[in-house]
C-alpha cells in the first residue's frame, strides 16, 4: 500500500512538472513578442529622449544631460499638450460611456428590432478611422457641409458660414464628436454583453421589493457588471490617449495648438520639426502619465468591487 502511494504520489509530482513545462512552453512566444513589440521599442525611445538627436544634424546622436525634457518643460507646451489631452480624454470617453450605458439598456430591454439597431449602431465602429477623419471633416466643412446647412435651416446659426474645424474654439469639439461616434458602438458592445450576464433572479427581487429602474440600474446591474465597465473605460483611456489619426486628419493639431494632444505633439516634434529626441521625450513623458493615471484607476476600481463584495 505504502509503495502504491508513492507510485501514484510521484507520478502526480511527473505530471505537474509536464504541465508547468507545458505552460511555459506556451508562454515563451508571447513573452518574446511583447519584448519585441513592446518593451524594446519603449527602452530605445528612453535612449533617444536622453540624447541630442536631430535628423538635420550631421553629428552622431549624444548625451545631453536631460536636455530635452528641460525644452519640454521649460517652453510651457507641456502644460499646452496635457490639457488638452486632458479635456479630449476626458469628454471622449465620459461622453462614450454615457451613451452606450443608455443605449445598452435599451437594446437588453424587449424592443422590437433591437437585433437590427444593433448591427446599424456597431456600423460605424467597422469604419477606418481615416475615413472617419475625412467623413466629419466634410460634414463640418463651412461653404457645403451638411450641419451647417442643416443648422441654417432652422436658424440656429449667426454666421452662415460657420467653421468648426478651424475655430479655437469649436475645434477640440469636432474631433470629440468625431471620437464618439466611432468609439461608442464597442463600448456599447461590451457593456450590453455585461448586462445581458446578469441574473435576471436578482432583478426579479429587486423588482419585487419595490426598487425603480434606476435602484435596479445602480444596485444590482452596474456592481454586477463593474469589471466589464473598469475594462470598457481602461480600453476607451488607452485608445483615445494614443489618438492619432483622428486628430491629425481633421485639425492637425490646429488651430494655435488647441488641439495638440501629447500624440500630436510627439510626432510634430520628431516629423515635423526633426527633434527626434524632443518628439521622444515627449512620448516618454505622456506614456508615465497615462500610466500612473491607469493605475490609480485600477487601484480604486479594485476597492470599488471588494466593497460590492
Amino acid at each position: 500500500m505504502k509503495t502504491n502511494s508513492l507510485a501514484s504520489r510521484g507520478g502526480w509530482m511527473k505530471k505537474r512538472h509536464i504541465d508547468r513545462f507545458f505552460l511555459t512552453a506556451c508562454l515563451i512566444p508571447a513573452i518574446i513578442l511583447i519584448t519585441i513589440v513592446v518593451l524594446i521599442p519603449v527602452l530605445q525611445a528612453v535612449q533617444i529622449s536622453l540624447m541630442d538627436y536631430k535628423f538635420i544634424s550631421k553629428q552622431a546622436p549624444a548625451w545631453n544631460n536631460f536636455g530635452n525634457y528641460k525644452t519640454l518643460f521649460r517652453s510651457g507646451d507641456f502644460t499646452v499638450y496635457l490639457k488638452n489631452t486632458s479635456i479630449y480624454i476626458f469628454f471622449a470617453v465620459s461622453i462614450s460611456f454615457g451613451l452606450a450605458l443608455f443605449l445598452s439598456l435599451l437594446l437588453n430591454s424587449k424592443i422590437k428590432g433591437r437585433n437590427v439597431m444593433r448591427g446599424m449602431i456597431f456600423m460605424s465602429w467597422t469604419i477606418p478611422s481615416v475615413v472617419n477623419a475625412l467623413l466629419w471633416t466634410w460634414l463640418f466643412q463651412p461653404q457645403y457641409g451638411v450641419l451647417n446647412y442643416i443648422f441654417n435651416t432652422f436658424g440656429w446659426l449667426a454666421n452662415e458660414n460657420q467653421t468648426w474645424v478651424q475655430h479655437p474654439q469649436l475645434a477640440m469639439v469636432t474631433i470629440i464628436i468625431a471620437a464618439v461616434w466611432a468609439q461608442t458602438p464597442y463600448m456599447m458592445v461590451m457593456l450590453l454583453a455585461g448586462l445581458q450576464s446578469v441574473s435576471s433572479e436578482l432583478v426579479e427581487a429587486a423588482k419585487i421589493d419595490g426598487a425603480g429602474r434606476f435602484n435596479i440600474l445602480r444596485y444590482v446591474q452596474i456592481p454586477s457588471i463593474r469589471p466589464v465597465i473598469d475594462t470598457a473605460v481602461l480600453i476607451s483611456v488607452m485608445t483615445n490617449s494614443q489618438m492619432y489619426t483622428v486628430i491629425y486628419n481633421m485639425t492637425q493639431g490646429g488651430p494655435m495648438n488647441k488641439t495638440t494632444t501629447f500624440s500630436i505633439a510627439a510626432y510634430q516634434e520628431a516629423f515635423t520639426g526633426y527633434n527626434l529626441g524632443l518628439g521622444a521625450a515627449t512620448g516618454v513623458v505622456w506614456l508615465i502619465i497615462i500610466g500612473l493615471i491607469v493605475f490609480l484607476y485600477k487601484t480604486y476600481s479594485e476597492r470599488k468591487i471588494s466593497g460590492y463584495l
